[in-house]
């Protein structure tokens, strides 16, 4: 004959106690801070789990361009050119080597080296405004180029301010070429046509000693 186990009504409140807090931590997510050595990029952010969004609404995860940066090693790779810095106040990206011959992230294999920094940055910047509550503000985005002895040097830098909806940023643009904004004005177009808000496009030029480039960026809802 079994044996039976009488609780007090104290010592079954404690074993449900126990059993719901078992359950509800699962689903907690702590504050982080999280530092890769190797290529000097830094995050300090919270990030609630349930505003991540799905990454095949992330602009730039089907680009070959950010396949490419990825399977070439990304950050991990180049952590020795390129250093990311990603807060909720700025992102900023940097690149320090030689402004072409290198196929960092191109969709072609392309060697025009210091322009595919602005592809890493869509590669980079929007897996991290997925987390929502982030707006970039385009019109203040600042470019810079210049020289360190025989390498040039480039960086973006995108002014972050606080948003109710989750944006995303994308771009087209040209090393000593003008490629238009109608790419990017019909993409706008689509957004804000399907009910979105779109913003731009927002035209950047960069006068350096490697030349010209040429940008036109939007940012929008996903």
């Amino acid at each position: 004959m079994g044996r039976v186990v009488r609780l007090t009504e104290q010592e079954l409140t404690g074993l449900l106690k126990d059993i719901i807090g078992m359950i509800s931590g699962k689903d907690k997510v702590s504050n982080s801070v999280n530092i890769d050595s190797k290529s000097n990029t830094q995050t300090n952010t919270s990030v609630d789990s349930s505003n991540v969004t799905s990454s095949n609404n992330v602009v730039g995860s089907g680009w070959k361009s950010c396949k490419s940066w990825k399977s070439k090693g990304g950050l991990s790779k180049w952590g020795d050119k390129i250093k990311v810095n990603k807060g909720l106040n700025q992102f900023k990206i940097t690149y320090t080597g030689p402004q072409s011959g290198l196929n960092i992230a191109h969709a072609a294999n392309g060697g025009d080296t210091i322009h595919q920094l602005y592809n890493v940055l869509i590669c980079e910047i929007n897996p991290f405004l997925s987390q929502g509550k982030m707006m970039p503000k385009i019109e203040n985005i600042k470019t810079e180029g210049g020289k360190n002895g025989t390498d040039s040097t480039i960086s973006i830098t995108v002014p972050i301010e606080k948003s109710e909806d989750t944006y995303q940023i994308d771009r087209r643009g040209g090393w000593g070429h003008d490629p238009g904004s109608s790419k990017m004005d019909s993409k706008c177009k689509e957004v804000n046509r399907k009910g979105g808000k779109c913003f731009g496009p927002i035209k950047n030029i960069l006068q350096a000693p490697f030349g010209k480039i040429t940008e036109y960026f939007i940012a929008h809802t996903i």
